[in-house]
C-alpha cells in the first residue's frame, strides 16, 4: 500500500443489502464510473449504508490493496462498527475522502476496541 495519509478515511456509499449478503470476504470494490476509483490508498474504508439508513456504520482497517487498470480491491482485517453512527450532511453515493479526525476518533482507538 502506498498509504501517504496515516490519517485518511475513503468512505464509500454502499446499501444495506449489500453489506448483509456479501461481507464475507472482507472486501470492498471500486470499479468504473458507477463508483469511482479512489486515487490514494488509505489504512481505512468508512462504509456509508444508503437510505433509509443515510449514515456511516461501520470502519474497516485495511489489510491490503490490490490495483488493476479500472478498478480497486480494498481488503479488510478487521470491520468496527461505530457506537454512534455518523450521518453527514448529504447522500454519499461514490466515495469520499475524510480523517479519522472527522469520526471523532484516533488511530489508537482502533486498535485498543475490545
Amino acid at each position: 500500500m502506498a498509504v501517504t495519509d496515516p490519517e485518511l478515511v475513503i468512505v464509500r456509499g454502499i446499501n444495506h443489502e449489500w453489506i448483509n449478503q456479501n461481507f464475507t470476504e472482507m472486501w470492498i470494490g471500486f470499479a468504473g464510473t458507477a463508483v469511482g476509483i479512489p486515487k490514494r490508498d488509505a489504512h481505512y474504508i468508512g462504509l456509508y449504508l444508503e437510505a433509509p439508513i443515510s449514515q456511516i456504520t461501520h470502519i474497516g482497517i485495511v489489510d491490503s490493496i490490490d490495483r488493476h487498470d479500472d478498478e480497486a480491491d480494498f481488503y479488510l482485517r478487521a470491520l468496527v462498527k461505530l457506537k454512534t453512527p455518523i450521518k453527514p450532511d448529504h447522500a454519499i453515493r461514490k466515495h469520499e475522502y475524510w480523517t479519522l479526525k472527522d469520526f471523532g476518533i484516533t488511530k489508537l482507538d482502533l486498535v485498543y476496541l475490545p
